[in-house]
């Protein structure tokens, strides 16, 4: 049966079957990389999909009504006034600072057209839109005077991080998958998005495109994660993103924590160590044998017992763990507790 493991516990299974002295330490480096390798491999064993406990769902996320323009200031910063066309609300352009809106229609101040903005709520009525840094206000001073008509969509929206991730488990590593009213989109590439007639769009968005992004140091704390669709939206949508999830790297890890895998994982990882550590020694011994190199370096004096045991032992291991991945799915039964080691 399997039972919960720390990093420290993994390590100390795996130099049970080392053949050398297990209370040395010197060997701990390799050991260490080889469960790092080890539990990397376990999470990617269902690519190019997350495997399922790295999933998570998010489902707080609408599209607006698109807002009809009925004036645009020549001022720094410049003020729009607009109405959404939203049935629901009155004398109000439906935007929240921070949304991320694309213009098109205006006559007059044609050069606002077609560019992409950052939204900042001003008034019911009134809102001022920023460059995509979030930072810098719009001069329109010197433009052209505002003539008439120009719309408003929203396009895409910088997911609330700090309202989706716990505050030290995990991160957001990448949205693999959204529904638009609980109808599926299909991603699209940078090149497809830009090749893309927007205005002969429309209804429900039909593709997507998912990016990291920062405007400043590309830091974690800097790093923003946004979501844009096709087409140009004209009314609201419930949106449902499915993310995958980051964990710290298990070798940030101190000893006393825990592999980021269900405990019915935990004996695999120690499995799957061993089974590279095998497969690593039979390569240096090889190349050794074959005098392509002194095998000064490889790590040859780290005899693993039953080596070929670990290396068919982590094949099998692969079939359960898919099975208890697919069971998580809904797919299959459970595995039963005859797996763990």
């Amino acid at each position: 049966m399997s039972t919960v493991m720390t990093n420290l516990d993994l390590l100390n299974k795996c130099k049970r079957f080392i053949l050398s002295d297990p209370t040395r330490q010197d060997l701990d480096g390799i050991i260490e990389d080889a469960i790092v390798t080890a539990s990397r491999e376990i999470g990617n064993l269902a690519f190019p999909l997350p495997i399922a406990w790295n999933r998570e769902t998010y489902d707080e996320i609408f599209t607006r009504y698109y807002a009809t323009i009925s004036d645009i200031t020549q001022a720094d910063p410049w003020v729009i006034t607009a109405d959404s066309v939203d049935p629901d609300l009155s004398s109000d352009h439906g935007f929240q600072t921070g949304d991320i809106v694309f213009i098109d229609g205006v006559y007059g101040m044609e050069r606002l057209n077609r560019r992409f903005y950052r939204a900042e709520r001003t008034a019911a009525t009134t809102l001022t839109l920023l460059t995509m840094n979030g930072e810098d206000d719009i001069n329109t001073t010197n433009y052209e005077e505002y003539d008439s008509g120009g719309t408003i969509y929203h396009v895409e929206t910088v997911l609330p991080v700090a309202t989706i991730e716990p505050t030290s488990d995990w991160k957001i590593q990448r949205i693999w998958n959204v529904t638009f009213d609980g109808y599926p989109a299909q991603p699209i590439s940078e090149e497809e998005a830009v090749a893309c007639n927007w205005l002969n769009q429309g209804g429900r968005p039909d593709k997507w495109r998912y990016q990291k992004y920062s405007y400043s140091t590309f830091q974690a704390s800097n790093i923003e994660h946004l979501l844009f669709w096709l087409a140009p939206v004209g009314q609201r949508y419930n949106v449902k993103i499915f993310l995958e999830k980051s964990y710290p790297d298990i070798s940030t890890f101190t000893k006393s924590a825990y592999p980021p895998h269900p405990i019915e994982i935990h004996d695999f990882i120690w499995h799957r160590a061993l089974s590279n550590l095998a497969t690593h020694g039979d390569k240096a011994r090889r190349r050794t044998a074959n005098k392509e190199d002194t095998g000064q370096g490889d790590n040859t004096k780290m005899e693993i017992v039953s080596a070929q045991y670990w290396i068919a032992k982590a094949m099998q291991d692969e079939i359960s763990i898919m099975a208890f991945h697919r069971s998580l799915l809904g797919h299959i039964p459970n595995i039963d507790s005859s797996m763990g080691a």
